[in-house]
């Protein structure tokens, strides 16, 4: 059925935290096949992945608030006082994409806080080489920060591990790779590993004099290791692997799962964590564990090892993964104490430099044009570079930049500093209208499994449009200056980015070859004045404006077939939030009744978000058939209708089955067909507890949406 493919239509990779209830399906995972002896020792690693140094962030979990440093600290230290024998580990970017609290001294305030808690064990993710193995090697080991050389590091009092990044100077990894902790009486090897695409996630620069293993040769680094850990009397081996991996159904899939298919089924490798793609893992894949707690602290796994401490073998493992919901939960002061060292040495985090309406956004940066995304691009097009020149006349800001939405309510800088939290420098190129085009035609990759992988820039100067119809060399069918003047393809145009982009980062290759190139400030300096100067403490306002214009691949029959099957509350949902191209929040749906790994749990929670849905009495009943009505009360919020309440009823009473409308669906359903979009079935009744049926949905939907977007 058509709306069952919304998530393939869309070919989106969305995240999801589920609630503790809606997790406890997914809580352990697979027992070894031998039962633990009476002696065996109990040993649990409590980690976290993807902190991404959120110390004083709270995030929404359902409807329920999560996260925050203060209150992860607390579950930490609670979980680890139930058990005899434990370890605290993480697993890769800690730190990069962090919070304005962490990262304008750094992120040196997370790794204090990492040090206060008593981490035993860390490996590095891709943001770790945010800037440069150099400022890398400062956090973990010491020094000086090469970054303004403001900031002194005093080093990670844990130890950090990784096996698949190779200093090519040398020829050895960047750090160690393995560490083996003693905890019980028994020994516990940790090897560590870093996603291969880092290099394609980080400017050129973070990477420069390293080299990352390929698969098959981190398959060889890890029994190479495995081997050398067995010689030194180690049997239980944990690899923090900070690739992704998801497990949806009973089913575990990503790069951590590739890993352990690919390692032998007899390798000693216990238990893998998985980390990058922020998502819930927690499964078995060819006997190995694999774990992965979401991100930003709001969840954590606690890993169940049974180990008999004469061959030092793992008996039995299983994990779960608990979400550190705030409600109830007393804030660590250790880590309150932390945080507010940080926040009084910059007041400027909690002025406001305005208000928003909740609209400015980055939804679906990465496929179509965003508010946020105009916003942000516009702020780059103006930026000084000290040339005594006019503005550029183009900007491209890169979606995978865009970290944040701006806030309902007051706007601070700390908000500014969540949505650009890199420190970029602005770069302005010389580039040829042809080269603009290749930029364009470079958002459209492809993955390695023949995917797309579309990172749709945001932009400011020029529109265009793109037919998917076509290849991607054909794919521009129109491109110009904003008044519509074509873009001549041998000109030469100037053109703001940022250095990540200007290095050939996420593959922007033809960057490499601008004509010239200058370094200016930093973004998150040009957008904090861009607002302040042109805002000026007021309403900060961004829209789409038509700047791009994407014709979607066409995916329906010349003819629709008709059907008289009555469809489900779930797949109207899923319907309208393909077609609304939805994909804005990091939350699973807080409905009793939706499974986080649903089909339609995605559809829910963004339906959700958007304020589409509600549900009652805790519930949303997936399964049911959708009424007329109840699809009104849905639709209804999407457009607006000068209609009163008194002439809502009057317009409901011309039918004659008006009087069996429940209350609560008479305006709605008023406003619709006030707008056109409703009819009586037969012209005369509306039959409003009659389920849709999946052609009259889709036509409503349809109608619906292109009300909204008149």
């Amino acid at each position: 059925m058509y709306f069952m493919s919304w998530k393939k239509v869309l070919g989106k990779s969305t995240i999801r935290i589920a609630t503790t209830a809606l997790l406890l399906t997914q809580l352990f995972g697979a027992a070894g096949s031998v039962s633990a002896a009476g002696n065996d020792v109990e040993v649990h690693l409590i980690g976290i992945n993807d902190f991404h140094g959120q110390l004083d962030t709270t995030s929404m979990v359902g409807d329920k608030k999560a996260g925050s440093a203060p209150i992860l600290a607390t579950y930490l230290k609670e979980t680890q006082a139930k058990y005899e024998h434990s370890l605290l580990f993480h697993n890769g970017d800690s730190v990069g994409a962090s919070a304005p609290a962490s990262s304008l001294d750094r992120d040196e305030p997370t790794m204090e806080w990492m040090n206060m808690m008593g981490f035993d064990v860390g490996s590095l993710g891709n943001h770790e080489f945010d800037q440069g193995v150099a400022a890398l090697k400062a956090q973990i080991f010491g020094g000086l920060d090469p970054k303004e050389g403001k900031v002194t590091h005093a080093g990670a009092k844990f130890d950090y591990v990784n096996a698949n990044v190779i200093e090519t100077a040398t020829g050895k990894t960047l750090i160690q790779p393995y560490v083996i902790k003693e905890v019980g009486g028994v020994k516990i090897g940790f090897i560590g590993l870093v996603t291969k695409s880092t290099p394609a996630k980080v400017s050129p620069a973070g990477t420069a004099g390293v080299r990352f293993l390929s698969a098959e040769e981190e398959v060889e680094a890890v029994n190479k290791y495995a081997k050398e850990l067995q010689d030194k009397g180690v049997e239980t081996i944990i690899v923090l692997a900070h690739d992704p991996a998801t497990t949806k159904e009973g089913v575990t899939t990503g790069e951590a799962a590739d890993l352990a298919k690919a390692l032998p089924a007899d390798s000693p490798v216990d238990v893998i964590v998985a980390g990058d793609n922020h998502a819930l893992a927690n499964g078995e894949v060819n006997g190995k564990l694999i774990v992965q707690a979401y991100s930003y602290g709001t969840a954590f796994e606690d890993i169940k090892l049974m180990i008999d401490p004469a061959t030092g073998d793992v008996t039995e493992k299983s994990a779960t993964v608990t979400t550190t919901f705030q409600e109830g939960v007393k804030e660590d002061p250790e880590t309150v104490a932390i945080i507010k060292k940080s926040l009084d040495k910059h007041p400027e985090l909690t002025k406001p430099v305005g208000t928003t309406d909740g609209s400015v956004t980055r939804t679906d940066a990465y496929n179509n044009e965003a508010s946020l995304g105009n916003l942000i691009a516009d702020a780059m097009r103006q930026a000084d570079f000290g040339d005594k020149a006019s503005d550029a006349d183009f900007a491209f800001m890169n979606p995978g930049g865009i970290r944040a939405d701006l806030p309902k309510g007051d706007v601070t800088f700390a908000d500014l500093a969540k949505i650009q939290p890199f420190g970029n420098t602005l770069v302005k190129l010389e580039l040829t209208g042809e080269q603009i085009k290749t930029l364009l035609q470079q958002q459209w990759g492809t993955n390695a499994d023949g995917t797309p992988n579309t990172k749709t820039l945001q932009i400011s100067g020029l529109k265009y449009s793109a037919d998917f119809n076509k290849p991607v060399a054909e794919r521009i069918t129109s491109l110009s200056l904003e008044d519509g003047t074509p873009i001549d393809a041998k000109k030469t145009y100037t053109s703001v980015v940022n250095n990540f982009m200007a290095a050939g980062g996420d593959s922007y290759k033809v960057l490499l070859d601008a004509k010239s190139s200058l370094a200016g400030p930093i973004d998150l300096d040009v957008f904090y004045q861009y607002i302040v100067d042109t805002y000026k403490g007021g309403s900060i306002e961004a829209k789409n404006e038509g700047r791009i214009t994407n014709l979607a691949v066409s995916t329906e029959p010349t003819e629709t077939p008709v059907t008289t099957e009555v469809i489900s509350r779930a797949e109207f949902v899923s319907a309208l939030v393909d077609m609304l191209k939805l994909n804005e929040v990091a939350t699973a749906p807080a409905f009793k009744d939706v499974a986080a790994n649903a089909a339609y749990a995605d559809a829910i929670a963004e339906a959700t978000h958007a304020g589409l849905i509600q549900g009652y009495g805790g519930n949303f009943y997936p399964e049911r058939d959708i009424t007329r009505e109840e699809a009104s009360t849905i639709l209804a919020k999407l457009v607006n209708s000068p209609a009163s309440e008194a002439n809502a009823a009057t317009i409901i009473a011309t039918f004659e089955d008006g009087k069996s409308v429940s209350t609560y669906a008479i305006k709605p359903m008023a406003k619709l067909i006030d707008k056109g979009i409703l009819g009586g079935t037969d012209k005369k009744s509306l039959q409003p507890k009659q389920g849709l049926t999946t052609n009259d949905a889709k036509a409503l939907i349809e109608k619906a949406v292109a009300a909204k977007a008149s």
